[in-house]
């Protein structure tokens, strides 16, 4: 078993190595197509193959491969990071011009300029060159349809760069049920096709207009650069546009582009989400609650992933779970998934209860709980030690009175750090000051949504392996810390009616997204098959568990079985 790092880099090898393969057989299908001849299926099977192994192909497909290497290095950085916190407009107009994002403009404006050139060579047409011999007289002129479709590429790759990545956020989609990497390649392939000629007329027609207005611009600029002028009539008048048919053009290359980015970017998603097995006990290799523990959307995601798989599925692993150490007798494996669990679980509720406006908080690591320090006789708050006598004669008593003012400098700049942030709050209250520095909270819940299938399956597979114990777990190491996994989920699952309840959220706070609305929906339907998961497994037992009022009160919907 590799690291985290090694896990993930491989699997970006592979995923580049098959979108390179996917879009060089929907190359080879194109030409396949285009060359179509029937009366001679011969010569239409020799040239199909020459256009296959020349040069030109073999060089737009290297260049197309290393865009994509680039491209899936700039996709580690997305997934293998915490998720950026923007939660107001002036956080999200900085987060458009980061270095990341620069580099990725660049990277797609390349990536639909050589996407264009690769099909329109394919198609042995002349748009691939800006220059072509004169009809009129002698000499060079420009090929202004050729210049129209090569900015017509970069528009492309700017237009899905803005769509996907700046509009919407990159995620992962972890799929409930995992299918075999062909399996689902024949399932998508139909729709990437379908859908990528769909999305291509919004943004052709955008450019159409772009052009007519300025249009004669780079036609310019390219005709001063190399030295040639326009002989045919100019693409930025509107019948002229029309009539020469290269917005059909543009269309039928721009559908391909966005076949072609969409094919990588499912042939990533596919490739990524793949279940990995993660041991439960290891020196070497990253563990399972190792794997939970990370906060990046890749490592954790595959973590929670597979311990629902692992409780459903894995008897044997299961086993190794509630075994006790040698030497000592201990629980270590389950207290180590157990502490990762429940810090996933109280941590996506923190965020809820934030939202819904709970002001008592209590978080993972709360740190106004505090265990009672016991002081000996001897020992001394000052890290002093010894008798009276002692004391008087020490030279560390010298330093009480700089402990003592150290101490009082500290509470000052606590309070005067607290005004302060008392002062910017009502500051960002203010009208015109609130609309770009104000937190919006409908964004912040759907960001807190992008973060719920890793809470889904650990809870999921929490509540499994709580229920298999009841005969699997010989020594009761689980059923010892049984109200406290009933406590979190009944938590969770109040924050979340909190937030599906109708006159408890503010409208303000009213999801308009569809995803992050069947992602709460499903969240919600997740808490509460786990906790019937473990209802109905203890019902027999459930008032010999030592649960507090409100949980024992909460439960009982679904000890009758009436939860809906």
């Amino acid at each position: 078993m590799e690291t985290k790092s090694e896990i993930f880099s491989q699997r970006l090898i592979h995923a580049v190595v098959w979108d390179i393969a996917l879009q060089s057989f929907l190359a080879i299908v194109l030409v396949f197509i285009i060359q179509i001849d029937l009366i001679h299926p011969l010569s239409w099977i020799t040239s199909t193959f020459q256009d296959i192994i020349s040069w030109k192909m073999g060089l737009n497909v290297i260049l197309l491969g290393l865009v994509s290497f680039f491209q899936a290095f700039i996709y580690g950085k997305y997934y293998t990071t915490p998720m950026p916190k923007y939660f107001t407009r002036f956080s999200m107009f900085l987060n458009i011009f980061t270095l990341q994002n620069l580099i990725f403009t660049l990277l797609y404006a390349l990536n639909g300029y050589f996407t264009m050139s690769l099909y329109s060579s394919l198609a042995k047409s002349n748009y691939n060159v800006l220059k072509k011999i004169c009809e009129k007289s002698d000499g060079q002129c420009l090929n202004e349809q050729s210049l129209f479709l090569q900015l017509g590429g970069m528009w492309m790759g700017l237009y899905y760069f803005l769509s996907a990545h700046i509009f919407n956020k990159t995620v992962l989609t972890f799929p409930h049920i995992y299918q075999d990497k062909f399996q689902q390649m024949k399932l998508v392939i139909s729709s990437v096709v379908s859908k990528g000629f769909q999305n291509a007329m919004k943004p052709v027609a955008y450019y159409c207009v772009f052009y007519y207005i300025w249009g004669n611009k780079p036609r310019s600029v390219v005709s001063e650069v190399y030295s040639v002028y326009l002989e045919d009539a100019a693409l930025d008048n509107i019948i002229n546009m029309l009539s020469s048919g290269i917005w059909i053009g543009l269309w039928f290359y721009a559908s391909l582009f966005f076949v072609s980015v969409n094919t990588m970017r499912t042939v990533f998603n596919i490739v990524l989400t793949e279940p990995i097995k993660f041991p439960i006990e290891s020196e070497r290799s990253l563990t399972l609650y190792g794997a939970l523990s990370q906060r990046s959307q890749f490592t954790a995601f595959l973590g929670a992933q597979y311990l629902r798989i692992l409780a459903m599925t894995d008897p044997v692993r299961r086993s190794q779970i509630f075994t006790l150490s040698q030497p000592g007798g201990h629980p270590r494996n389950w207290n180590n998934l157990l502490e990762n669990c429940l810090t996933i679980i109280k941590s996506f509720n923190k965020e809820l209860e934030s939202i819904n406006g709970e002001n008592n908080i209590t978080g993972v690591n709360d740190l106004s709980i505090k265990k009672p320090v016991n002081i000996s006789p001897i020992s001394s708050p000052y890290g002093l030690s010894g008798t009276l006598r002692n004391m008087a004669q020490s030279p560390q008593a010298m330093d009480i009175k700089s402990l003592n003012k150290d101490k009082n400098e500290d509470t000052f700049a606590a309070a005067v750090k607290d005004e302060f942030n008392k002062f910017l709050l009502k500051l960002c209250q203010k009208p015109g000051i609130h609309y770009f520095f104000g937190e919006l909270i409908d964004t912040k819940l759907k960001f807190i949504l992008l973060q719920a299938p890793p809470v889904m399956w650990t809870c999921e597979g929490l509540a499994h392996i709580v229920a298999v114990s009841l005969k699997e777990d010989k020594y009761g190491v689980v059923q010892n810390d049984l109200p406290i996994v009933l406590s979190a989920l009944v938590n969770l699952k109040q924050s979340l009616d909190k937030l599906s309840k109708p006159g408890l959220v503010p409208r303000k706070q009213i999801l308009n997204d569809n995803l992050a609305i069947r992602t709460k929906a499903a969240v919600l339907s997740s808490v509460k098959r786990s906790i019937y998961k473990i209802v109905i497994t203890f019902s027999k037992y459930i008032h010999d568990i030592p649960l507090d009022h409100d949980v024992q009160v909460a439960i009982q919907p679904f000890l009758a079985c009436k939860e809906p």
